[in-house]
């Protein structure tokens, strides 16, 4: 991708240039020459290339040259062809990071953390750009607020007339959706806290700066003074954002709704070109979460200090990136600050605010390359026991502003993170014919990189290919390898099962609770019985507890619905194993009940499979998103017990 005609040409400041990702004074280079080359041989070769001697540093048997500006890329060319030259580099230029005058600055470790600073040093973006704070409401008139507040110029204050004929009266800085009056207040404070981490006015002597100084935030109020989002706030809410062309929603809220009118105003706005920027949620759970988890939307897990990941945020395949979310500095709905705030409520608005820097900085840029730009600029975070637990990484604030200003291009190296289904009949998965196929999930696999798949050694078709997935035809009549690879290199493969019911596995796996359970594994070590398990050890009660999430679920009506479990135990017996499926006919997770579907009692230490069936209503347990929750959960066991999980598979029909 040729990244640079799709951005903003990056202008250097005056006297330097751009050269290989960094700014260059054009007058000179360093050259390091072969020892045995003499003083009187320096001189000579010096004089042939069209350089001058500046500074001799022969301490080190480097030297800087001065070389006409409008040659210096010739000149060090030339340099670099001679056998008696061992380097000859540019002169790059360097500046301490933007530091701002706001007095908390030296609380905000969070801003440095994502490397904010450094990314002023190349915009300090604008006004230009709009973030939407959809939340429990924003201080409008807080001192440090009140002059990156959004104003809609369409509307005359107070006059009880829809000036701009667009549904909603006298809405000059937002707009309150959940009592439904022009009067975004912030009863509650959540919202007035995001806002300064998002867009707080920077530069003004006063408190702090947010992470886009110059951004305007608008005041879009979704939430009720308890703090409770409704989707009758919610889904008018996102409406308003993108016919108000604003450019960027924050969203630190999440669980509330799972429902099909809020997935298709998040996909409204997402193709009105807005940013959706929204929190993961804070259950120490791979459990997808909304509107964090829809593919339109970028999701935020949150980290501490040590860029680790927060006790509490949640992960998975399904989240995008992380950004700091512990004690953080930031404004409060009394007109101070705190010191205090935390969650993914805190991580969402360092991502929003980030993506309108960028927007403001470039605002021709369309919010698939802010996304674009964010992800791939972020720095991959792997942990243990989570692993890699977000897809993309902690966000790099200048990673990200090169990126957009062209300075700096090229994706993730692909990684695969899942397949789904894992099995099935032939008819099924046949694309692009058919447009179920087998997804191939994760990361680097966007145009121009060329994704190809194989069954058997043999080429297959490719459809639907994306950032983050890619779908591969598989028409066959025996198990076999389905493999994947990214511009020629071999990034995984599987054992696709020919079967009579689509066969689909886990996409994460997740422990918590007390007494620091361990878990190890996912994926490629559920998806069939090979010997290869998911471990988990026992939390306090003691108690083994595993969450696995199945998501990619393509069929939305189906009869029969089958939990195939392989398992052992270790130091368990005479416990009791539960598997557990959420019941999405009750209510949206987390309100709703897990139904019991099974147990066993735990006898030994063998390996031992048990097949659950569910031929009664087996939808209710599928959420509109293809996903189904289960748990596998062992009481009755003791503290130094082990699960080991060789398959987890669902199987449909």
């Amino acid at each position: 991708m040729v990244w640079a005609a799709l951005f903003a040409t990056f202008v250097p400041p005056q006297g330097l240039e751009f050269r290989d990702n960094h700014l260059i004074n054009p007058n000179r280079l360093l050259i390091r020459y072969q020892d045995s080359v003499s003083p009187a041989g320096i001189a000579a070769l010096n004089s042939q290339h069209g350089a001058s001697l500046y500074k001799d540093l022969r301490q080190i048997h480097w030297e800087i040259v001065d070389v006409p500006r409008a040659r210096v890329d010739a000149i060090r060319r030339s340099f670099l062809q001679d056998v008696r030259v061992l380097r000859a580099d540019y002169d790059t230029a360097r500046k301490c990071a933007y530091v701002p005058n706001d007095p908390l600055w030296n609380q905000q470790w969070d801003m440095r953390a994502i490397k904010t600073d450094t990314a002023w040093d190349l915009s300090l973006g604008s006004s230009a750009a709009t973030v939407a704070i959809m939340d429990t409401g924003v201080m409008l008139n807080h001192p440090d607020l009140a002059a990156n507040i959004w104003v809609n110029t369409g509307e005359i204050p107070g006059n009880g007339i829809d000036d701009d004929g667009n549904g909603y009266v006298d809405d000059v800085n937002g707009y309150d959706f959940a009592y439904n009056d022009p009067n975004p207040d912030d009863q509650y404070g959540h919202g007035t806290a995001c806002a300064g981490l998002a867009a707080a006015v920077g530069d003004n002597a006063i408190g702090l700066s947010g992470v886009a100084p110059r951004a305007k935030i608008a005041a879009i109020k979704a939430a009720r003074d308890d703090g409770y989002f409704y989707d009758s706030a919610n889904v008018p809410a996102f409406l308003y954002c993108a016919d108000m062309h604003i450019d960027v929603i924050s969203m630190s809220f999440f669980s509330d709704q799972v429902t099909p009118a809020e997935r298709d105003a998040v996909d409204y706005a997402w193709a009105h070109n807005v940013t959706l920027v929204a929190a993961s949620g804070n259950s120490n759970s791979a459990f997808p979460y909304y509107p964090a988890a829809y593919d339109n939307v970028i999701s935020v897990a949150a980290t501490d200090g040590s860029n680790n990941k927060s006790w509490f945020s949640d992960f998975g395949t399904w989240v995008s990136v992380a950004a700091p979310g512990e004690g953080l500095t930031t404004t409060t709905n009394d007109g101070g600050y705190t010191g205090g705030f935390a969650g993914t409520s805190g991580a969402c608005p360092h991502v929003a605010g980030l993506a309108a820097l960028l927007k403001g900085a470039n605002p021709s840029a369309t919010n698939a390359q802010i996304r674009a730009a964010i992800e791939d600029g972020a720095t991959t975070l792997i942990q243990n026991p989570y692993g890699q637990y977000t897809r993309y990484g902690l966000v790099n604030s200048q990673d990200s502003m090169q990126r957009v200003l062209g300075m700096r291009s090229g994706s993730k190296p692909a990684v695969l993170q899942f397949v789904e289904p894992v099995g099935g009949p032939q008819k099924l998965f046949f694309a692009p014919a058919n447009s179920t196929g087998v997804l191939a999930g994760g990361l680097g696999f966007e145009k121009p990189n060329v994704c190809a798949a194989t069954y058997n050694g043999k080429p297959i078709g490719i459809s639907n290919q994306t950032r983050r997935s890619f779908t591969a035809s598989v028409a066959t009549d025996q198990t076999g390898t389905l493999a994947f690879s990214v511009n020629g290199q071999n990034i995984g493969a599987i054992t696709f099962e020919k079967a009579i019911d689509t066969i689909y596995a886990p996409t994460d796996a997740s422990t918590n609770g007390d007494g620091t359970p361990v878990l190890s594994g996912g994926f490629f070590q559920l998806y069939r019985a090979d010997g290869s398990s998911l471990t988990c050890t026992a939390r306090s009660g003691p108690e083994i507890y595993v969450e696995l999430p199945i998501r990619k679920i393509k069929q939305k009506t189906f009869s029969r619905l089958e939990i195939e479990i392989t398992r052992s135990y270790a130091n368990s017996a005479g416990g009791t194993e539960t598997v557990y499926l959420y019941d999405w006919s009750a209510w949206s997770y987390p309100y709703g009940p897990f139904n019991p579907i099974g147990t066993a009692s735990i006898t030994g230490s063998g390996t031992f499979t048990s097949n659950y069936v569910i031929s009664s209503n087996p939808t209710r347990y599928l959420d509109p998103e293809g996903t189904i929750y289960a748990i596998v959960d062992a009481t009755g066991v003791h503290n130094n017990s082990t699960i080991s999980i060789d398959a987890f598979r669902v199987k449909i029909r």
